[in-house]
């Protein structure tokens, strides 16, 4: 979603105003609000349009102007909750300017406050808007919602208009691997390639190829990053485990780093166990059993 700083609001308001005659013979408090932050003072710049905002004799049209950069000059300083209460105050000033909606639910949004996002996003929908930002903030919201096939649909069509949004298309290699649509996310994620550091691409992609049922995939992109990422070896374990290679995931389980020790532990064990070597991965489940994450799975190997 585009974003704006509260300067460059601030100027577009002042022209704006200018037009229409506010304030005419002394400096407007948009004006003054804006050299205040071009000073490096966005406190007064607040208390200025907070102050101007509360002036009985303004117009519906003022009110709305000075309201919508005080949120501005909030959002900036990562006030978001006052940037919300102002953005709704605004809102209520009449004329239903999209762009008021729309910056509320982006505020929404990056409050945590989902549902609320959705329902301002789906407003404006309702209205007939239809613009990119839209689409983008309705397809973030439903992803962070859980709302896997709505996501994909906004993303699918704001991805038409700006392609080369890498973070719209990770969302969108996300909700397809969530969905199961694997070749979709391939491709989703290939394109948003760019934003992630290669060992991170390569494990995204190995796990994605491993769910896909492809194990050999997965070797190979592993075998990229398995240098210079000991993580590696542990996901390469779990592909040769896939393939039914026991001995070889026997022999990278054992190589993994001590972060990833409970996970290859309890791999290693279901293989010694598959491989009838039973009398050695007991020692194990049992280890394992007396930790919170893994005693249920392990219990039925300790009985």
């Amino acid at each position: 979603m585009r974003k704006l700083g509260a300067l460059t609001v601030l100027s577009a308001l002042v022209f704006i105003s200018s037009c229409a005659g506010v304030r005419i013979g002394r400096p407007s408090p948009l004006k003054i609000a804006a050299s205040f932050e071009a000073a490096g003072n966005p406190d007064e710049a607040v208390k200025v349009l907070k102050n101007a905002s509360l002036d009985p004799d303004l117009k519906p049209g003022a009110k709305r102007e000075i309201l919508t950069a005080l949120a501005e000059l909030y959002a900036n300083q990562k006030d978001n909750l006052n940037a919300i209460k102002t953005l709704r105050e605004a809102a209520q000033t009449g004329d239903g300017d999209p762009f008021i909606g729309l910056r509320l639910g982006e505020m929404l949004l990056r409050e945590g406050l989902i549902a609320e996002a959705i329902a301002e996003f789906i407003a404006l929908e309702n209205r007939g808007v239809k613009t990119p930002s839209l689409l983008l903030g309705l397809g973030e919201a439903y992803y962070k919602n859980g709302r896997i096939l709505k996501a994909t649909g906004y993303l699918e069509q704001y991805l038409k208009i700006y392609p080369d949004d890498k973070k719209a298309q990770l969302m969108l290699y996300e909700s397809y691997e969530a969905s199961g649509n694997y070749p979709a996310s391939r491709n989703a994620l290939s394109g948003c390639a760019a934003i992630l550091a290669e060992e991170d691409f390569a494990l995204r992609m190995a796990m994605n190829w491993m769910r896909d049922g492809n194990p050999d995939e997965a070797v190979e992109e592993l075998e990229k990053i398995k240098a210079d990422f000991p993580e590696s070896n542990f996901y390469l374990a779990l592909a040769c485990y896939q393939k039914g290679d026991l001995d070889k995931a026997l022999n990278f389980f054992a190589q993994a780093p001590d972060s990833l020790a409970d996970e290859a532990s309890f791999f290693r064990a279901l293989v010694l166990f598959e491989l009838g070597r039973k009398a050695e991965a007991y020692p194990i489940f049992k280890k394992l059993a007396l930790k919170e994450n893994y005693s249920r799975y392990c219990a039925v190997f300790v009985k």
